[in-house]
């Protein structure tokens, strides 16, 4: 991809311990580990260097800004930009590092060459999205997550989110299949677990216990109890264990592949064997060159093996961790691929083949890496075959904390993945969950600059210039990129699509429609601000020196007063409305003070309903259409409206001339399927595009 030279030669390359992988920030500087770098080749370094310069090229960051959503969001709309990139790069036959990376396929609905916008709102509405809606939890722990061999006594602080911590208190910890929901508030009953000391409070929202005893490994609750009330939180308690780079062989694999073990709550040296069993628990004379990276990775180079399941198993010292390594089975992808500790069931486990093709003779099982690969029984339900190389896998029952093998069945061919469960969560001061399989690719990917970002300015630690690049600068590497790509389509035709449509884009912007609507409304506050006008509800102060005659007050200015026809006929799909939904929201901030009023229009007009949150937004319909009623109602609206919005795919009749009621209003028209003919001259017309700049 030559093509992009001038972008990749642009970023500033920052190594950090920081961050477990790579990232980059809006100043285009890339920041790596290099621990992970060690574990790479030269091809995988150059698919994340073309993968992290992608985002500040398509301006993920300012898009995600411009959807107006909840910044805690962001890593959801980092794996849609993810998606968008690592298409185009697969396109390019470009080899990114044997981890996670995130493709259109891992998203349930998605389609290759869908924008980033698009399947950021596939995942939104998805089991991530709704994670990241969860509440925080009602208690906060220090530490949060403990290794297996932890000492006793060990001292733990608990702080709470109400002030209910007004006497003596008492603290229980249980296994956490054991206990209420964690976050909630509930009156006491739950049985008693691990031995504890006496807890001491400290203030209203804080106290402290110890613990008496070692927890096992797995997830616990913490649940303090006051005045009969009760605050909980989890307790994560870790046990060693490693992941593989791959965890997975092709059949077309090199004959001395090179093997990355990344340790967790484990460290490496020059004293740590690795062994590679068959199932049978024999272990094979395959592995050569083991070296140590650094106390949490290795690599080592694996001879040549028979199909099937096998395990790599890594001991130092006394300790011995293992992993599950399929060879030669199809690939099954898994999400999501991790689950907590005592997760509920049923639960659904979306897999993407390859090499593989589901029929509705698939079966699959569960095999427990811990157990040497035995078959945990009932552990899966119903197989839902959504396409040949899609499935639907249904968990009937919790499995172990620890690493297991999914393994479908179907034709003679065993399609596998590895699924962790249990494991610690994140703890610190965000309040969300992070999504599962989600690394972040630095704030140029969307969402606030991340602790381990340098200057916003671009500043070094003697405060001058650090060579990063500014947002001026951003705008001509663009421009040239955009040209090199089509001078290259041109000349060669080998770029992919997205790259394309992503340079004519550039080279050839389309007017923002957001910002379009935008500027309209804030052109009718401003207008509405200025209106200043005399009235007798209150007397003038001046009326003192001319007696007998009543002088009118100046009237203050008021907010805008809006209202929106929204087309609900049979025609307009949800997608539609989703971005009803989420401009809506832009409107009622902007019209602060009175709100909108809404009217449900299909080829009847419904009652105008004030909104002030757009979470009152409700919408009903599904007939013909007929806009002309529905502009009709809002113009009739008492008091008088200044604004009428009417969001339709333009399939109706319009009205001639503006409204005899409000003609002083300002009307315009989102058309949220493309342009139409027959809107009328006096609306203003705003074509609603695709959203996104080309991926």
């Amino acid at each position: 991809m030559p093509y992009l030279s001038d972008a990749l030669y642009a970023v500033k390359a920052v190594p950090t311990a920081e961050i477990p992988t790579v990232g980059i920030d809006t100043r285009w500087r890339m920041y790596y580990n290099p621990e992970f770098l060690l574990t790479l080749d030269v091809a995988e370094v150059v698919g994340v260097w073309l993968h992290e310069v992608g985002h500040p090229l398509r301006r993920h960051h300012e898009r995600f800004d411009a959807l107006g959503e909840p910044q805690e969001r962001h890593p959801l709309f980092n794996q849609a930009g993810d998606c968008a990139v690592n298409d185009d790069l697969r396109a390019a036959g470009v080899r990114l590092p044997a981890v996670k990376a995130w493709f259109p396929e891992r998203v349930p609905g998605a389609d290759p060459g869908m924008t980033a916008e698009q399947i950021y709102r596939l995942l939104v509405a998805g089991p991530a999205g709704r994670e990241l809606a969860e509440g925080s939890p009602a208690l906060l722990l220090l530490p949060a997550a403990l290794r297996r061999d932890h000492g006793v006594p060990l001292r733990v602080l608990a702080r709470a989110r109400e002030e209910f911590l007004t006497g003596p208190a008492a603290v229980a910890v249980h296994p956490a299949v054991a206990v209420h929901p964690v976050g909630a508030v509930h009156p006491v009953g739950a049985p008693v677990g691990a031995r504890t000391g006496p807890v001491a409070v400290h203030d209203a929202r804080t106290a402290s216990f110890e613990l008496l005893e070692p927890l096992p490994p797995g997830r616990h609750v913490v649940e303090l109890t006051c005045a009969g009330t009760s605050a909980s939180a989890e307790l994560t308690v870790t046990a060693p264990s490693i992941s593989l780079r791959p965890d997975h062989l092709r059949r077309d694999r090199s004959a001395r592949e090179k093997v990355v073990v990344v340790g967790r709550d484990t460290r490496f040296g020059d004293g740590s064997v690795v062994e590679v069993l068959d199932a049978a628990g024999t272990v094979l004379d395959v592995v050569s060159d083991v070296s140590p990276v650094s106390a949490t990775a290795l690599t080592f180079r694996l001879g040549p093996l028979d199909e099937g399941a096998h395990l790599v198993r890594v001991r130092t010292g006394e300790e011995s961790v293992q992993a599950a390594l399929p060879v030669g089975l199809p690939h099954l992808e898994l999400t999501p691929d991790r689950l907590p500790g005592g997760h509920d069931v049923p639960v659904v486990l979306a897999g993407v083949g390859e090499d593989v093709s589901f029929d509705a003779g698939s079966t699959a099982q569960v095999l427990e890496v811990a157990a040497g690969l035995a078959p945990l029984a009932g552990a899966t339900g119903a197989l839902t075959v959504l396409g040949p190389a899609v499935v639907d896998l249904e968990l009937t029952r919790p499995l172990p904390d620890g690493q297991h093998l999914v393994v479908v069945s179907t034709a003679g061919e065993r399609a596998a993945a590895t699924l962790t469960v249990g494991g610690a969560r994140r703890s610190g001061p965000a309040p969300r969950p992070v999504p599962a399989g989600y690394d972040d690719c630095g704030s140029a990917a969307g969402g606030p600059r991340r602790a381990w970002e340098g200057d916003a300015g671009g500043r070094d630690a003697d405060g001058e210039d650090d060579g990063s690049v500014d947002a001026g600068r951003a705008e001509l590497i663009r421009q040239q990129t955009a040209r090199n790509v089509l001078e290259h389509a041109r000349s060669r035709g080998t770029v992919p699509a997205g790259w394309q449509r992503w340079a004519n884009l550039t080279l050839e912007p389309v007017v923002d429609w957001r910002r379009e609507l935008l500027s309209v409304t804030r052109r009718v506050s401003a207008h509405v601000a200025g209106v200043r006008d005399y009235s007798y509800a209150r007397p003038s102060r001046r009326s003192a020196s001319t007696p007998g005659v009543v002088l009118p007050a100046m009237r203050q200015p008021r907010p805008p007063r809006a209202a929106e026809v929204v087309d609900t006929s049979a025609s307009i799909t949800a997608e539609m409305l989703g971005r009803v939904h989420a401009e809506t929201e832009a409107i009622v901030r902007r019209c602060h003070g009175s709100g909108v009023q809404v009217i449900a229009c299909d080829a009847a007009a419904a009652r105008a309903r004030p909104v002030r949150r757009v979470q009152d937004l409700a919408l009903v319909g599904g007939g013909g259409t007929d806009m002309r009623v529905g502009i009709a109602a809002a113009a009739a609206l008492r008091p008088r409206v200044d604004l009428v919005i009417t969001a339709t795919d333009g399939d109706t009749p319009w009205p001639l001339r503006p409204p005899p009621e409000n003609p002083g209003a300002v009307y315009v028209v989102l058309l949220l399927d493309g342009d139409r003919e027959g809107v009328p001259g006096w609306m203003r017309k705003i074509v609603v595009e695709r959203d996104g700049a080309g991926a």
